[in-house]
């Protein structure tokens, strides 16, 4: 952009002018798009965070003027844009585990996410259809509230074959709930059944 004609733009712009803006927009959206889907890898976040940016420009529009490079400006906006999105999306994340990770531990209590009687009845019929050692395991583990520490001490075994009983036994029942009942991985969170 020619650097009288950026100068007139960006007066007109901070006067109000949306032509200005527009044509602005219109010449930067392109190389501004680019560098953030450098970083978000997305086109819908990516258009949403552009959007962001130019509204950003258009609300502090009077200092315009007065910048010794509106590109440097305009990157150091979309930077900064970019790091807020990063940040934000990185504490979502945080904060859905630590929702898992709370499910999780008020699973570990069988008494109070079993209470159901029917499904409780309905987990000792799936458990019968595991082998002895996988019943042993999960009941030791889940019924008896054992760290697999000790259920591998009280059964004479490996910590590591412990979790391999486990993991096939919740496997198994996993999917016997979402073949009988379309119990979802959610569910069978919430019904305490979910080995972590």
């Amino acid at each position: 952009m020619d650097t009288l004609d950026e100068t007139v733009l960006l007066k007109d712009i901070a006067l109000g002018d949306s032509k200005a803006f527009d044509e602005v927009y219109r010449r930067y959206h392109n190389e501004i798009s680019r560098y953030v889907f450098k970083f978000i890898k997305s086109a819908d976040h990516t258009e949403d965070l552009c959007q962001e940016i130019f509204l950003k420009m258009w609300e502090k529009r009077e200092t315009l003027p007065s910048l010794q490079s509106f590109r440097a400006y305009l990157f150091t906006v979309s930077k900064n844009r970019v790091l807020d999105f990063l940040r934000h999306a990185a504490t979502e994340r945080l904060a859905r585990e630590e929702i898992i990770r709370a499910s999780l531990q008020h699973a570990s209590h069988v008494e109070e996410s079993l209470q159901s009687e029917e499904y409780q009845h309905y987990l000792q019929k799936v458990l019968h259809e595991l082998s002895p050692r996988d019943q042993e395991v999960f009941r030791l583990c889940r019924e008896m509230e054992h760290s697999y520490d000790e259920a591998a001490e009280v059964l004479g075994i490996s910590r590591n074959a412990i979790k391999k009983h486990m993991v096939k036994a919740v496997k198994y029942i996993k999917y016997s709930a979402c073949k009988n009942f379309g119990l979802s991985f959610n569910s069978l969170i919430i019904w305490g059944v979910v080995v972590w």
